[in-house]
């Protein structure tokens, strides 16, 4: 028996043990990824994937210095036992794309050197016409004001921005392996996409 998820994808038992099986797998990629409870925990519980008292919780876990990576597997970890395809329901399909494509980027080593505000900010100049991190492509995410060309167009403008502000010092080299990560992760995403 086959549950229509949205107006493009047709779920089969198949497909909902293989989204199921890769959440499990990504659980604790996805842990480390969140660095602040805000708007992770709010989301959960605004959507009612988790109660207010597991909120609560959890944000009494980080006050008390449990490091948000350990709250937030703890959170997945139950909502494994009760994992739900409506998870995937709220937003479209393109918008989980790229949230699993930002997401997979913080998971990189080397993606805390482009996470935050440069600090560097108030030296670009030309040849920059804006700086971009990752924090604000996630921020704008959040927002889902991106189309999916927008937002690669701000990830990707993260990596010229480094090349040109760099070129000639050794900071330069740092953040290949994560652009070519990246890439290479966009590549599947969309040919997964394709193959449909």
């Amino acid at each position: 028996m086959a549950v229509s998820v949205s107006r493009r994808i047709t779920m089969t038992r198949p497909l909902e043990e293989a989204l199921f099986q890769h959440f499990i797998h990504q659980k604790l990629e996805i842990a480390y990824a969140i660095n602040k409870p805000f708007p992770f925990f709010e989301g959960l519980r605004d959507n009612n994937f988790i109660t207010d008292t597991l909120y609560r919780e959890s944000l009494e876990a980080c006050r008390n210095l449990v490091p948000v990576s350990r709250v937030v597997y703890n959170i997945l970890t139950k909502l494994e036992k009760t994992f739900s395809l409506s998870f995937l329901e709220m937003l479209p399909e393109e918008q989980l794309k790229c949230e699993f494509l930002l997401l997979k980027a913080y998971c990189h080593p080397q993606s805390s050197f482009f996470a935050e505000t440069p600090r560097n900010i108030q030296d670009y100049g030309e040849p920059f016409k804006e700086a971009m991190w990752l924090d604000l492509v996630k921020e704008r995410l959040t927002e889902r004001v991106y189309t999916v060309a927008w937002f690669l167009r701000d990830v990707r403008l993260i990596f010229r921005n480094r090349q040109m502000f760099y070129k000639a010092s050794d900071f330069g080299q740092i953040g290949l392996d994560l652009e070519a990560e990246f890439e290479k992760d966009l590549k599947k995403m969309f040919t997964v996409h394709e193959a449909r």
